[in-house]
């Protein structure tokens, strides 16, 4: 059974997001009654007769209810980042640079439940709205953000360390020190010049296959005629960042 303070995503044609307190949901598709929703997988009509089925929603769905305060790493970022270093439940993972806690909460969805994710943020009013999103996806019990610098993080036997913030570079030698063997710092930034400033220290503090991504994606158009129509999507997300990659053997 349902209750007032859970949230609902609901299917169809498009989704939405919603939670059940709010009783009636308006959409250009019609109004949909909440208050009849009982389960998730239940299927559900609007006033206009448009049908969606309603989902108990992901840590992933629900980082739509998150506010955004500074620029995030995007899910195709964060999602180079955990195939390149193998990411799995249980792994434990610092964070520098919160932000949003975005990258926090996807490293968090996949190390949970008996994983942890330490993250650092040294503005105060991004480290408090990156506490309540980090809270609206339900992983309070797995990242534990802190307003500190990240110069100051003295966690030991970490999996994955990861910094998106000026001047990382610094740090190169203290998040060897703080990782495992066979652990990974990746860097995240905009800019070119910061990562090979990143890789330069990298390599010096002696961290092996220290490499730099960048991941372009697109949609593509598909045509279901058959009439050879299918092609690229004019947008897509394409520049947002590059990633280094340095893995710690010894």
């Amino acid at each position: 059974m349902l209750k007032d303070n859970d949230y609902i995503l609901l299917w169809g044609e498009k989704s939405f997001l919603v939670k059940k307190e709010q009783k009636i949901f308006h959409s250009n598709f019609g109004t949909i009654e909440l208050t009849k929703i009982k389960q998730y997988g239940q299927k559900i009509k609007s006033s206009n007769g448009a049908e969606f089925t309603a989902i108990k929603p992901n840590a992933i769905d629900l980082l739509r209810k998150c506010k955004r305060m500074p620029q995030i790493i995007t899910q195709k970022d964060a999602g180079q980042i955990a195939a390149a270093t193998g990411l799995r439940s249980g792994m434990r993972c610092l964070d520098a640079g919160t932000g949003s806690a975005f990258l926090s909460i996807f490293l968090g969805n996949i190390v949970a439940p008996s994983g942890k994710v330490y993250s650092y943020e040294r503005d105060r009013k991004f480290a408090d709205n990156a506490r309540k999103n980090v809270k609206i996806c339900g992983l309070e019990g797995v990242i534990e953000v802190k307003n500190k610098p990240a110069e100051k993080f003295t966690e030991k036997d970490i999996d994955l360390i990861t910094f998106d913030m000026q001047n990382a570079d610094k740090l190169a030698k203290k998040a060897k020190s703080a990782l495992k063997a066979g652990g990974w710092l990746c860097v995240y930034s905009p800019h070119i010049e910061q990562q090979k400033r990143a890789a330069h220290e990298m390599k010096k503090n002696g961290f092996s296959r220290v490499h730099t991504m960048e991941t372009i994606q697109r949609e593509w158009h598909m045509d279901e005629r058959g009439e050879g129509y299918t092609h690229p999507k004019p947008s897509g997300i394409m520049h947002t960042g590059f990633v280094t990659f340095g893995r710690k053997i010894s």
